[in-house]
């Protein structure tokens, strides 16, 4: 395309004044602003330039990024060269394209999902790896020190029946051959009710009300710390931590200028995402456990027996209650260890 030449005003960035010029625009050279005395005020490339969009016959506004504003009369040729090679009307042309946004409509979603689905969790299991031993320590101390002050109350089991239990897995878990050490300890809690967790450092708390719901039953017991011991050593507290903060961010990121209702939606899908990702966990930590049994030489049965107990201690489940709660249900965990062929 050769050069096109017209006549109109420019302003140039931070100063008031309006200088009649001559404009050169072509497709390889972009714009070039001469005055009166055929002196070079300005120059850019067509990817540095704005232009306001066409009303009427009004004046176009072409905008030079970081040197002013030149207005020229629009006209057939003007407003064929500013089509031709404006970013911004290109990308106008595209957001009026029917094809473009039903393309967008359907890409847009699938890009979200697997982003939420699957790139945010592979990310959270990275990040896992590379968090100092003195933050998750810290992070462990605090926790349990929240717990002690809100919901748990000190063991009421005697000493021998501790240093009992104590023994027991000392030598369990010398015989699994993990490289963490762990701290098992008792604690008493209306609220938990027959329960256990682990913190990311290692510390495993086994209430009073789980001693006492599964009797005398070591091995029932050690299928449960075996539980908890899976996943201390996969790491899923901070993951789950790395996941819900990571999801956080992004649905901020990706939303945060739509609104309230954006925002109840960013809660809901939040909840389910983090609700998910703990159920896989958990089937992590179950499966983890099984192997654990077998290899010692105990049945996988103890597992689902243990289930089974605390079953009995729990509300019965929906099917609303099994989409959204946090853990697989029991029944499908109890399923899981007594089939001897799932790993």
């Amino acid at each position: 395309m050769k050069t096109l030449e017209v006549t109109g005003k420019f302003y140039p960035l931070g100063r008031s004044q309006c200088l009649p010029v001559t404009v050169l625009m072509t497709a390889s050279d972009g714009l070039r602003i001469i005055d009166l005395s055929n002196q070079l005020l300005a120059e850019t490339d067509v990817s540095q330039i704005q232009v306001a969009e066409k009303l009427a016959s009004v004046p176009r506004e072409i905008s030079l990024y970081d040197q002013g504003l030149v207005v020229v009369d629009s006209t057939p040729a003007v407003d064929v060269w500013i089509a031709s090679n404006s970013q911004q009307n290109k990308v106008s042309k595209l957001e009026s394209s029917k094809s473009t946004v039903l393309l967008c409509a359907v890409l847009v979603p699938v890009f979200l999902f697997a982003f939420f689905k699957y790139l945010i969790p592979s990310s959270a299991i990275l990040f896992a790896d590379y968090v100092p031993e003195s933050i998750v320590n810290i992070a462990s101390k605090h926790t349990l020190s929240a717990l002690d002050n809100s919901i748990l109350s000190d063991t009421s089991l005697n000493d021998e029946t501790q240093n009992s239990y104590q023994n027991m897995w000392r030598d369990i878990i010398s015989k699994i051959d993990v490289p963490t050490q762990f701290d098992i300890q008792f604690r008493q809690s209306d609220t938990m009710g027959a329960n256990a967790f682990a913190l990311p450092n290692g510390t495993i708390v086994i209430t009073d009300e789980l001693v006492k719901l599964i009797g005398d039953n070591h091995d029932l017991l050690t299928a449960i710390l075996l539980h908890e011991i899976g996943h201390v050593e996969h790491k899923h507290s901070m993951r789950f931590i790395s996941e819900a903060l990571a999801t956080s961010i992004a649905v901020n990121y990706f939303f945060a200028d739509l609104g309230g209702l954006v925002e109840f939606f960013a809660g809901v899908s939040n909840t389910v995402v983090q609700n998910q990702f703990s159920r896989k966990l958990e089937w992590e930590a179950d499966n983890y456990a099984l192997s654990k049994l077998v290899g010692l030489g105990m049945d996988r049965e103890s597992f689902a027996e243990a289930m089974q107990k605390l079953a009995v201690t729990l509300p019965k489940e929906s099917k609303l209650t099994l989409w959204l709660q946090s853990h697989p249900s029991m029944q499908s965990r109890i399923d899981n260890a007594k089939d001897k062929h799932l790993d």
